[in-house]
């Protein structure tokens, strides 16, 4: 930015010196011209001979603090009449009743500047010629003042623009940094578009190309969710059937051999197919829930709904050897939240405890009065650095990747939680083998209790 500012400076400084020098010259060259018509007026014919009257105002005028020589010289008919005979005489002898001409010459070892006017006198052929010169150590004072003057002012203008600069491109900044500060803030998966109520004229057709690349993929997205959510519905109902079939076949008691194998591994495909479909619904719903639109959000009890999710996973605990634990305070404990989304954020980290644990493990749901909801087990756990993916879609991690499961556990446990505003945390459960999952559900505020 400094080098197109002295760029700038310097074409002023070449226009101001150029101005400067012209201003300088037209008003003393008014002078000198004023002084030569003065004594031109003067001019007269008395018994044929030309007479003038040297008036005192006529090179009075020409006084400067500079204290410049002033000579001066009266020509008629190629005759000096008066002043200084070898004072140069202009190339262009002005040959018009009062035309005046200027021009720079060398006299006397000083470079002067003279004017020239004609003026014609009755019965004389040839127009009177008066010369005045000056030296110029006044114009160049004059000049040198108002050049050190305009590189003042340049100098200061540089120095107050360089200073204001960095204030200049905050403020212009500003609108840029406030659009930029909404799109950084929202949530993910959001798509509704940005507010053009404070944003400058310049930024609106960006903003407006950026709602509605918004636009289209929240289409797109929406697309996909109702593409999953269709699909997923469709195909459990004929899975229904055919593990009723199952069930039917199994009642028939087939003999033991490879029919009764093809039985045992279509159920079992059957069941691992149908919770797929289960969890791919569930994460449709977070995932739409997690999008916005009004905030159906209340005043529910954190401890009825951890103990319902508990209640609900206990046959599956029992089936699969895992003891599971409840512990609660006894009294209520009030979080702002959606019981359905929260109670299937809890039950799918129940779920999680119980697939992942240990033979004859167990399983630790507690709820403490903070709001906050722990679930531990005695499983391998999940290390440090693979806790940042591990909500990722399908994600499996190498000691799980022979256990019964989708992967999708986690990612619905976020996409939920992102949803209701509650943060979720992963640690390893203590000194013994187990991971222990921390939800933290937002505070119920004094507005919502007034309202509840």
């Amino acid at each position: 930015m400094g080098f197109p500012l002295a760029a700038l400076a310097l074409l002023l400084g070449v226009g101001g010196a150029v101005t400067i020098n012209e201003v300088v010259e037209g008003v003393n060259d008014r002078l000198l011209g004023a002084s030569a018509r003065a004594i031109a007026e003067t001019l007269a014919l008395e018994n044929d001979e030309v007479t003038l009257d040297l008036p005192a105002s006529a090179l009075g005028m020409l006084e400067n603090d500079a204290r410049d020589n002033v000579y001066y010289s009266v020509w008629a008919n190629g005759e000096l009449l008066t002043g200084y005979p070898d004072l140069p005489r202009v190339s262009k002898l002005p040959d018009d009743d009062g035309e005046m001409v200027f021009q720079y010459a060398h006299y006397r070892d000083y470079r002067i500047r003279i004017a020239a006017v004609a003026r014609k006198v009755p019965r004389i052929n040839q127009p009177v010629i008066v010369e005045v010169a000056e030296t110029l150590e006044a114009r160049h004072a004059l000049r040198d003042r108002m050049l050190v003057a305009l590189a003042i002012l340049e100098v200061l203008l540089i120095a107050l623009s360089l200073g204001l600069l960095p204030l200049a491109v905050r403020w212009g900044l500003a609108p840029l940094k406030r659009v930029l500060s909404a799109m950084g803030t929202r949530r993910e998966a959001d798509f509704t578009p940005l507010s053009l109520d404070y944003v400058p004229v310049e930024l609106r057709g960006l903003v407006g190309a950026f709602n509605g690349l918004l636009g289209r993929l929240d289409a797109a997205m929406q697309g996909i969710r109702r593409f999953t959510a269709d699909a997923s519905h469709q195909m459990r109902t004929p899975l229904s059937i055919l593990r009723a079939h199952v069930a039917a076949l199994r009642s028939a008691k087939l003999p033991a051999g490879p029919a009764q194998q093809s039985l045992t591994d279509i159920e079992a495909a059957t069941g691992r197919l149908q919770r797929l479909l289960t969890q791919l619904l569930a994460l449709a719903r977070a995932e739409g829930a997690r999008e916005g639109g009004p905030d159906m959000r209340a005043p529910v009890d954190l401890v009825e709904i951890a103990r319902a999710a508990s209640v609900e996973h206990a046959p599956q605990s029992v089936k699969s050897g895992i003891d599971l634990h409840f512990e609660a305070p006894e009294n209520a404990v009030t979080i702002l939240s959606q019981p359905d989304l929260a109670g299937e954020l809890v039950g799918n980290l129940i779920d999680n405890a119980i697939r992942y644990n240990r033979a004859k493990g167990v399983v630790t749901v507690r709820v403490l009065g903070d709001g906050v909801v722990i679930v531990e087990d005695e499983g391998p756990g999940i290390p440090p650095d693979a806790r940042a993916t591990a909500f990722e879609r399908f994600g499996r991690l190498a000691p799980d990747r022979g256990r019964e499961g989708s992967g999708l556990g986690l990612a619905i446990v976020r996409a939920l939680a992102d949803s209701l505003g509650a943060e979720v945390e992963l640690a390893d459960r203590g000194a013994s083998p187990g991971l222990r999952v921390t939800v933290r559900f937002p505070a119920i505020s004094t507005d919502a209790e007034a309202t509840s």
